[in-house]
């Protein structure tokens, strides 16, 4: 009679590690591919963003600050509906989206000039009101008119900036700036990145 082997408890423990393993693997492919497609779809939201705001029939940007500056498009009707109304967000904002803004009714009637709008977007924008931020719609230089409005878009690592002349960059904490990992990197007066102080966030 021919006795079966069984396996061993050291046996189990290597197959499940192997297992572990593999799963740690593939958990970080696709965080790291889920990250990209945020990081990619922020671009071209940015991109979008950017580019409507320069072919807008004004010789010259809205008088208007951060999320204002933004939501005139709403306001002037060239964003409307839910497709459009996404671009406002990047998909890798953990606290705001269109849904948690209130969907399409919040935007309804939306007077950009009445302030705490901050909600409504994720993005902050270049201030428009003061006198050492404005630029004209085609500047000397390129310079940043949007940004994500905090860091945590993109799990710390960088921000999303729109220039003028509608280019939309990553901007790596590390590389770009020059920043510790754990820095906090910040838009407003308050940065100490000097291309984002213009910016406000609300």
């Amino acid at each position: 009679m021919q006795r079966t082997r069984a396996f061993t408890l050291i046996e189990i423990l290597v197959v499940l590690t192997i297992i572990a393993t593999l799963a740690g693997m593939i958990s970080a492919l696709v965080i790291s591919a889920r990250q990209k497609s945020n990081r990619t779809e922020c671009l071209h939201n940015v991109r979008q963003l950017v580019g409507m705001l320069e072919t807008t029939g004004a010789s010259r940007y809205p008088k208007l600050a951060g999320p204002a500056l933004i939501l005139s498009l709403v306001q002037r009707g060239e964003i409307q509906g839910r497709d459009q109304l996404d671009l406002l967000f990047c998909p890798g904002d953990p606290h705001e989206s269109l849904r948690d803004a209130g969907g399409e009714a919040a935007y309804e009637g939306l007077r950009a000039e009445t302030g705490g709008l901050a909600h409504l977007t994720s993005y902050a924008a270049r201030a428009m009101t003061d006198p050492a931020c404005i630029v004209s719609k085609s500047p000397s230089r390129s310079v940043v008119l949007i940004a994500d409005d905090s860091e945590d878009h993109h799990d710390g690592k960088g921000i999303v900036v729109g220039l003028t002349g509608g280019v939309a960059k990553f901007r790596d904490k590390v590389d770009d700036y020059g920043l510790a990992r754990d820095t906090p990197l910040a838009v407003g007066s308050e940065s100490d990145r000097e291309e984002l102080r213009c910016l406000r966030a609300d």
